[in-house]
């Protein structure tokens, strides 16, 4: 009877810890992680953080075996080996090699217990890294030296490692803080879990020798987190810079030093100064004040200075859930980094290479420093607007662009405010380029994409379309071309192809303008010289019309300052565009009507000009340019002709009336045509 209940109480300690016929309690998910133990062969660490006193199984595939169980504080460390007669203690029967990146998890509180994440089995035979292993926070600095600071509960933001394949070689206080990794992912994830001091080494898978170390720092839940000013500075050899703790109460000290063999660190007061010891590297310094409020310092140990650096441009403009990229120049090579960003949550920002990229996600303003890894820094304010405006005070000369890859289309930015910018997301179908208020767009690949133009006062949008180069269809095609004209001769052109036509480029728009409706284009000579514009059509195919412009052989011309020749053919109103409006603002500006500078759009400045003229001439004051108003500016145009003209011969007199009959002609083909 003794031996049935001396066996009858050990099956039931076997079946507890195998099935969890403990008492029914509320179990705490437990973790696990993987690191190889440093040991001869191909043994495994295995580290747990679970229940106290929980009994732990490892589960591989179809297999499992109890490793033991957790101490009093819910810690539990087991090793064993992958080969089959490493682990016959944990898998007595099966016999079975556990190999390398098998997913694996434990359960505690036997089989029926609560089970961890999957995790991979540690690959030990080769290293995967391709050099130096090195770690990054957000997008910072790569360092073989990492510090991070956290508060109880908290998980780190993403670290990064140069290497796909990592594993944990060591973790110094797991009940601090315990180190996650995604089996074929270079992320490394924290989780503190009390406060204190930690240190984890991560190697490249297979190597004890190629890692990385992080140093981890956890506080108490409501302690206060220091800042410094400045931050993620550089510090060349015989320089001291000083930084500013703000934050915190009592007494500051140095609580760790990532690489002392690069950067040397002490604290005065309420200034932390730091130096290079001429050895390059960087180093991330902890400071904490009496109650265990910490902060880190990120430094970059230089031995010399590099060119300053700059930017393609320093105020961009991007809107809400849009991007940008900015282009860095400076420094030493293509080395550099985020070191400040004041406003994280109005735009995220990302560096590959020396390409800045800018996502907006919400309202607001923020100063972003950037420097190069062997020093100078530079600083961009970046402005996102949330505000997308459908006819406001910008607007463009034209919504919508379709061309091919390859080519390119010019499109004028009207009001708002400089600077202007562009904020695209598909790099990969059009890339944009803002000269003064001339925006180009340049095709990629094949592809439709919105951006947006940008200003203070808000964004608006540019539909744009790329086609592919080898398109089938045939390019527009003109009724005549090389055309030769006089100044101030207009001509017709008419356009034949596929769908709607529009001006994609004017290389000497001071030449001649153009003006599209329908299928005829409108060509009026307005200086001596020689222009190409491109005239495409809706599929994004374009053709090129070129036009030669001189002077009248007949007429000699005056050495004076140039006389407006244009005519003003139709009515004019508020929010029209083009260069007759153009024409109407130089002409209002020359007689002292107009103060602002002629920009093609009839805004509220010009409707103004137009009705301080108006009441010169008598004319009723609309502010609109109508019948009455349009004979008034071409008297005046033609007694300012007349005034300025040498005297001249019969011939020439004659020539000159055959030159207006011209003229006139073109404008009755040009009202014909819409």
């Amino acid at each position: 009877m003794a031996k049935f209940s001396k066996f009858l109480f050990s099956s039931v300690i076997v079946l507890t810890a195998l099935f969890g016929f403990s008492p029914a309690t509320h179990a705490m998910v437990p973790s696990l992680s993987l690191s190889t133990s440093g040991q001869t062969g191909d043994y495994v660490q295995i580290n747990v953080i679970g229940d106290p006193n929980a009994s732990v199984m490892l589960f591989v595939g179809s297999q499992s075996g109890i490793l033991g169980n957790t101490n009093a504080s819910g810690v539990g460390i087991f090793t064993i080996g992958s080969s089959a007669t490493e682990n016959q203690s944990i898998f007595p029967s099966s016999g079975f090699s556990i190999a390398s990146n098998s997913m694996v998890y434990i359960k505690t509180g036997g089989i029926n217990g609560t089970a961890s994440g999957q995790v991979s089995w540690p690959y030990i035979q080769s290293s995967t890294a391709t050099g130096t292993l090195t770690l990054s926070q957000n997008g910072g600095l790569s360092t073989s030296s990492l510090a991070v600071l956290l508060t109880t509960g908290q998980t780190s933001s993403a670290i990064t490692a140069s290497a796909n394949y990592i594993n944990v070689l060591s973790n110094s206080n797991n009940q601090v803080a315990n180190i996650n990794l995604t089996y074929g992912s270079p992320t490394i994830t924290i989780a503190a879990f009390s406060s204190g001091s930690d240190t984890a080494v991560i190697c490249a898978a297979g190597s004890t020798t190629n890692c990385a170390t992080i140093t981890i720092t956890v506080q108490n839940s409501g302690t206060q987190q220091l800042t410094f000013s400045p931050n993620n500075f550089s510090v060349y050899p015989g320089q001291n810079v000083q930084a500013s703790v703000s934050g915190g109460s009592g007494s500051y000290s140095i609580s760790g030093n990532s690489n002392p063999t690069s950067v040397t660190a002490s604290v005065s007061g309420s200034q932390v100064i730091v130096s290079a010891t001429g050895t390059v590297g960087t180093s991330n310094i902890t400071v904490c004040d009496n109650n265990m409020n910490c902060g880190i310092i990120n430094v970059n140990a230089t031995t010399a200075n590099s060119t300053a650096v700059t930017f393609s441009q320093t105020n961009p403009v991007v809107a809400v859930s849009q991007s940008t990229t900015v282009t860095i120049y400076g420094g030493s090579g293509n080395g550099f980094y985020v070191s400040s960003n004041t406003n994280p949550s109005v735009a995220q920002i990302n560096i590959d290479s020396n390409i800045l990229t800018i996502k907006g996600i919400t309202n607001g303003t923020s100063s972003v420093s950037v420097c190069a890894v062997s020093g100078s820094c530079g600083s961009i304010t970046v402005n996102v607007s949330s505000t997308v405006n459908s006819g406001g005070p910008m607007s463009l000369s034209q919504t919508t662009v379709s061309i091919l890859a390859g080519q390119s289309a010019n499109v004028t930015i009207l009001g708002g405010s400089t600077p202007y910018s562009i904020s695209s997301s598909a790099p990969s179908i059009f890339n944009g380029v803002i000269n003064g208020n001339i925006l180009t767009i340049y095709g990629v690949n094949a592809g439709s994409s919105t951006a947006n133009i940008c200003s203070s006062v808000g964004c608006t949008p540019l539909n744009v379309t790329i086609n592919s180069i080898t398109s089938t269809v045939n390019p527009p095609a003109f009724s005549q071309n090389n055309i030769s004209l006089n100044v101030g001769q207009q001509t017709t052109v008419y356009v034949t192809g596929t769908g709607s036509y529009y001006i994609s480029n004017n290389s000497n728009s001071n030449i001649a303008s153009e003006q599209i409706s329908g299928t005829s284009i409108a060509v009026t000579a307005l200086a001596s010289g020689s222009t190409n514009v491109s005239i495409c059509q809706s599929g994004g195919q374009c053709a090129t019309l070129y036009i030669t412009v001189s002077a009248p052989a007949s007429i000699v011309t005056p050495v004076v300052t140039p006389v407006p020749t244009y005519v003003f053919p139709r009515y004019l109103g508020y929010k029209d565009r083009g260069d007759d409006v153009l024409q109407l603002q130089k002409m209002l500006a020359d007689d002292g009507f107009l103060s602002a500078t002629p920009n093609g759009y009839y805004g509220a400045g010009t409707f103004a000009a137009v009705k301080k003229f108006q009441k010169a001439h008598g004319i009723k004051q609309t502010g609109n340019v109508g019948p009455s108003t349009k004979d008034a500016l071409n008297q005046v145009l033609a007694s300012v002709q007349t005034s300025t003209l040498p005297a001249t011969t019969k011939e020439q007199q004659v020539a000159a009336i055959q030159q207006a009959i011209q003229q006139l002609l073109a404008q009755v083909t040009q009202v014909q045509a819409q």
